[in-house]
């Protein structure tokens, strides 16, 4: 599989990473057993790096990629994220927003316990906390380098004045956002950014979570269970427009042959940008796993990104933009 430089590190990534959100279990539920078959199945298919994080099922996620990585450590590039902090009270699980330095050096401690590892390849910051200096967060994560826990720092769902805050007080090579076809207004500021100051893309959401698989409709609703049935891509009154992008969207793909249909040519968008390094797919189960992979074709053509602009023209409201999940502030209630 291609790889790509993820920015001024020395990584070289697979252009398509394994998520590893469904691995919690709040897409209706997960298996172990099922999610440790995916990793080997995504490895052993081409792909070389995971990403997780502690907050995907509060260290479920990072324990199960511990014992697939640890078995195969030369193969697989590790990538985890902290920031969102928890605690389960009588009401359920609460989350919240925290990137302090003392947190985030907490954090990173019990997810190098969690996956098993003395280090992770990549380390990123999960979400930028309002109220929380730059310089508070990056100088523990540079110490924490200095340390040798962590080889590469990156930041996630940041926006521009967060990326200019972040890059005053330390380098990093990475920014994670999820972006998909109908996800795009990170291409006015923070992309552009990212390409000025080398800083690799890593795409989470390339197939909308699910939406452009081609395998939803009208009617497709999610159990309580399941974050999507509280999102606004899927619970909102513009679903069935977004439904109506996709079937354009397949026909495109039919059109121009593509035998992985709108799912490959929604990775093919994705990786147009050359700011984006690797389009990071999640998979329930070891098939899923080798269908991520086998989602690299060839590269999307003009005709084909004329297209798919035509048909988002000619649905606005598909494309807004909309809550992706944004976990509360700091210390929220």
């Amino acid at each position: 599989m291609e790889t790509r430089r993820l920015g001024a590190s020395d990584l070289d990534l697979t252009v398509i990473g394994l998520g590893t959100w469904q691995f919690g279990g709040r897409w209706g539920g997960a298996d172990d057993r099922d999610s440790r078959a995916t990793c080997h199945a995504a490895l052993d298919a081409g792909i070389n790096w995971i990403d997780t994080a502690d907050i995907y099922g509060q260290g479920r996620a990072e324990r199960i990629v511990g014992d697939v990585v640890r078995e195969r450590r030369d193969d697989v590039i590790v990538a985890t994220k902290g920031g969102v902090a928890w605690e389960v009270t009588e009401g359920g699980l609460r989350i919240w927003r925290e990137a302090s330095g003392a947190y985030l050096r907490l954090a990173l401690e019990r997810s190098l316990e969690a996956l098993g590892l003395d280090h992770v390849d990549l380390y990123q910051v999960h979400w930028p906390v309002a109220g929380v200096p730059a310089d508070d967060t990056f100088s523990t994560l540079l110490d924490m380098r200095d340390e040798g826990k962590i080889r590469w720092i990156g930041v996630s769902n940041y926006h521009l004045p967060d990326l200019d805050a972040a890059s005053a007080a330390a380098p990093f090579v990475s920014h994670q956002v999820g972006y998909h076809v109908m996800r795009r207004h990170m291409e006015r500021a923070e992309m552009p950014w990212c390409r000025e100051h080398h800083v690799g893309v890593l795409a989470y959401g390339p197939l909308a979570h699910g939406l452009l698989t081609g395998r939803m409709d009208e009617s497709t609703t999610f159990p309580g269970n399941d974050w999507r049935s509280q999102s606004e891509l899927f619970a909102d009154d513009d679903f069935a427009k977004r439904i109506s992008v996709v079937r354009c969207l397949q026909d495109i793909a039919d059109q121009a042959g593509r035998p992985g249909g709108v799912a490959e040519l929604a990775v093919a968008w994705v990786l147009r940008r050359p700011e984006v390094v690797s389009a990071i797919v999640g998979a329930h189960d070891a098939d899923q796993a080798r269908g991520a992979a086998a989602l690299i074709g060839a590269a999307l053509t003009p005709d084909e990104e004329a297209a798919i602009d035509a048909v988002l023209a000619d649905h606005p409201a598909a494309s807004r933009e909309y809550g992706h999940g944004e976990p509360p502030q700091r210390d929220a209630d």
